[in-house]
């Protein structure tokens, strides 16, 4: 008995540990049982009545995500994905633990999507892939090491990127250069938390802003400085400290390069 208890404890806490619903949403771990369909065409695709719709759409772009993921951020999934397709916010909310209001979520091997994207048929590849980057570098890392030694800003910013925009808010790029430029930017942090839940550095920005900025600044990175942004995250894929590596590869520490990044912004403007 005393066995099973503990086991239960520890799957809640690495549950509690490892969700991942991109909306900086708090989450609230409270897994359900849904009866869900394997697609016949995808067996690593389930899905729940009324989102067989979203399931294909899925399948369809998991091919191209996983590689996008493998050839962007230089790592290898450990395990096989399996990807869940809902109807519903609500039934999304539910079995995944975050917010109704965010459209993906992940944990372990699995990747969460919400029935909002089948209202949004050009943002599933986007959501599908940015998952899949937290679903593989935690593999790579553990969950802990994944949440508490990877700044979130970095680890959102990276699965923004390697999904060709996935999770960052459309249409926001003005907006999001004239707070860079009025110094209203999310804190540069070089570790990330163990709790992945709300960050403090969103707080003077909101969630919204918080993504969009993050995107647009390792975009900003992989493109000016892509053999150094390729050693550095190969580095932090081997495990190694993400404020020493940067220093390493940049000759500089991410606050100071986010600043030469809004300079380059206010020249532009």
């Amino acid at each position: 008995m005393k066995k099973t208890t503990y086991s239960i404890i520890a799957i809640l806490i690495i549950l509690f540990l490892s969700t991942s619903g991109c909306g900086l949403i708090e989450s609230q771990i409270a897994r359900i049982t849904i009866d869900f369909k394997e697609l016949p065409s995808d067996s690593r695709i389930l899905y729940e009545d009324g989102a067989k719709a979203l399931a294909e759409k899925a399948a369809l772009h998991l091919p191209k995500a996983l590689e996008a993921v493998k050839s962007k951020q230089y790592g290898k999934f450990k395990e096989p994905v399996i990807v869940y397709a809902f109807a519903s916010t609500k039934s999304f909310s539910k079995f995944s633990g975050v917010s109704e209001k965010a459209r993906g979520a992940s944990v372990g091997n699995e990747v969460y999507l919400s029935g909002m994207l089948l209202n949004l048929p050009d943002e599933v590849y986007g959501m599908v892939g940015h998952e899949l980057s937290h679903v593989q570098l935690s593999q790579a890392l553990g969950v802990i090491d994944f949440n508490r030694t990877l700044p979130r800003w970095f680890r959102e910013g990276l699965a923004i990127y390697v999904s060709d925009g996935g999770g960052a808010p459309r249409n926001f790029e003005k907006e999001t250069i004239e707070n860079f430029i009025n110094g209203k930017h999310f804190l540069p942090v070089s570790k990330g938390t163990l709790f992945n839940r709300k960050l403090k550095a969103t707080d003077s920005i909101g969630p919204k802003m918080f993504y969009s900025q993050s995107g647009m600044f390792v975009l900003y990175i992989a493109k000016n400085y892509p053999q150094r942004f390729e050693r550095f995250v190969s580095k932090l894929q081997a495990g190694q400290k993400f404020k020493d590596s940067f220093l390493e590869e940049f000759n500089t520490d991410a606050g100071e390069l986010l600043n030469k990044y809004i300079e380059t912004l206010k020249e532009k403007a």
